[in-house]
């Protein structure tokens, strides 16, 4: 509370009271898209991580004071990199038994198309100045990881270590963003 205050006290941070406004409705609407049952379980986590990503514009915002072409460009970013997180984590785990590559495809077909879209949505937004070029390497790992599972051979679901490569894979991705940023 102390930290909000001093932030929205001389009225320079009504940024963040649109951003936090802005997440507040994206958790609403998630919940209520969870009690759709168990087929909206993926769109509701991709609703809640463009609340919990509103986190990155808020950070831009307070080290700056803007909420520009950057502040967005970051949100995309982080907002893409969690979606293809979860969209990749419900794939294994939705085809796990899948060992070729024509049964991978069958059953990931969307995120490979996904990962087509995400590619373009980088190249976009990298050509339209939200994110800097540099940006696009932090989500090589994420393209890699996700083309190599298609051609990959059978392997077990061991979600605990899905869980921690992920988590791998968001550092990196955080480390890689950031670097682009500062040698921007």
């Amino acid at each position: 509370m102390v930290c909000i205050t001093a932030l929205l006290w001389d009225g320079a941070g009504r940024g963040l009271l649109f951003l936090g406004a802005v997440a507040a409705v994206a958790f609403a609407v998630q919940a209520l898209v969870k009690k759709l049952g168990r087929s909206a379980r993926m769109p509701a986590q991709m609703i809640g991580a463009l609340g919990l990503t509103a986190a990155a514009p808020a950070a831009w915002y307070v080290v700056t004071g803007q909420l520009d072409a950057r502040a967005w460009g970051l949100w995309l970013a982080n907002w893409i990199c969690a979606g293809n997180q979860v969209h990749f984590v419900q794939l294994r785990i939705h085809s796990a038994r899948a060992a070729t590559l024509g049964e991978k495809f069958l059953r990931g077909r969307w995120f490979f198309f996904g990962q087509l879209a995400m590619a373009a949505a980088l190249l976009f937004a990298w050509r339209a100045h939200f994110l800097p070029g540099l940006a696009i390497l932090a989500f090589l790992p994420l393209l890699a990881r996700g083309f190599l599972w298609f051609v990959s051979g059978a392997r077990p679901l061991t979600v605990k270590r899905l869980g921690w490569s992920e988590l791998a894979h968001g550092v990196a991705f955080g480390v890689l963003l950031i670097a682009a940023y500062r040698l921007h």
